[in-house]
């Protein structure tokens, strides 16, 4: 499809605004892991944004492997790198100002892991890039690179194994995206029937973060059904939850469609990168000093208009950043 499909800016941003919410309720509540909203964001808003991103993977498998490396390694390890920099003076300066103590803060796990979900996409890149190649069959590739990070140790880095079906999903729903189209209603349905029904039984402790995909151990050799269980249940109401988001979203903008709102909220979802880094810089170093502890009332009072604020200052800084050529590019990842 050469034309640009416009609802899926409006997606983008709403993906952004609920990172943002879910960071804000996670940075000012006492207790997130058992707030309603922040389940709610996160049993499906990571997912969204790699199917989202899955979407337009496509157009990557006419590049060459060289091109292609190069060209995700500066779109998206290097705007990492130059973040993690940042965040690394602006904690230091931080720490220095309040102790009165001039200290240099940075480690080898920040580096690795900050930013993680730009790394989990440059290795979902790789992935599906190399195994289409290699087995010239998709679906193929789509069923045995899905099963491969299962059971590689490595691919717990950076939630990759748990990241990649869904990156998966986003190329199909590129696929088929007119007979989707055309049965948007009834999938409409059936996707919010799925995610109430999966939603009822989701726990804080389904999340990757306290269960990550552990499904084979190697010393000694022994299979978790626990583990392989909630993958399943995670992957369901993962994907039910951001066909959900997708198909509501897809509505809602064909409804107000040429709205002045409309059209900004689209302006801002084709930035979502840069809102991403700099919603993580400001979380990370002010928010984590501010170490803000308000009960569950305030926090859900407060959180959506805080991230409001927030996404409409990293939306102006973004904008900012663009203007310049390096920053653009080292900030950004974005040549030319």
């Amino acid at each position: 499809m050469g034309s640009r499909i416009k609802y899926l800016d409006l997606i983008k941003f709403f993906a952004i605004y609920f990172v943002i919410l879910g960071h804000s309720i996670q940075y000012i509540g006492a207790n997130p892991w058992q707030n309603i909203i922040w389940k709610f964001i996160y049993s499906f808003h990571v997912p969204l944004f790699m199917v989202v991103s899955g979407f337009f993977f496509s157009s990557s498998l006419k590049l060459s492997f060289g091109s292609f490396i190069k060209k995700k390694t500066i779109q998206l390890l290097l705007p990492s790198l130059c973040w993690y920099l940042i965040l690394c003076l602006l904690n230091s300066a931080l720490y220095s100002i309040i102790n009165k103590e001039l200290t240099l803060k940075y480690d080898l796990h920040g580096l690795l892991n900050s930013f993680w979900f730009l790394k989990s996409l440059f290795f979902c890149y790789i992935i599906t890039y190399l195994s289409i190649k290699l087995f010239r069959n998709e679906l193929a590739a789509c069923i045995i690179s899905c099963i491969a990070v299962c059971v590689i140790p490595f691919a717990t880095y950076a939630a990759i194994n748990f990241l990649l079906p869904f990156f998966w999903i986003g190329f199909y729903l590129k696929k088929y995206i007119a007979w989707i189209d055309g049965k948007g209603n009834l999938l409409w349905k059936i996707s919010f029937v799925a995610f109430m029904l999966l939603f009822v039984f989701w726990n804080s402790k389904y999340t990757i973060y306290k269960s990550p995909i552990e499904i084979l151990s190697y010393n000694p050799v022994s299979f978790s059904v626990g583990s392989f269980l909630i993958m399943l249940y995670r992957l369901f109401i993962g994907a039910v939850g951001s066909l959900l988001a997708i198909f509501s979203l897809r509505y809602l903008y064909h409804r107000f469609e040429n709205n002045k709102i409309t059209d900004k909220l689209c302006e801002m979802g084709k930035h979502t990168l840069g809102i991403y880094l700099i919603q993580t810089v400001i979380f990370e170093v002010f928010f984590f000093a501010l170490s803000l502890s308000f009960d569950s009332l305030i926090v859900n009072l407060v959180s959506p208009f805080l991230s409001v604020l927030i996404l409409l200052i990293c939306s102006m800084l973004a904008n900012m950043i663009m203007k310049g050529r390096y920053s653009k590019l080292l900030l950004l990842g974005m040549q030319g």
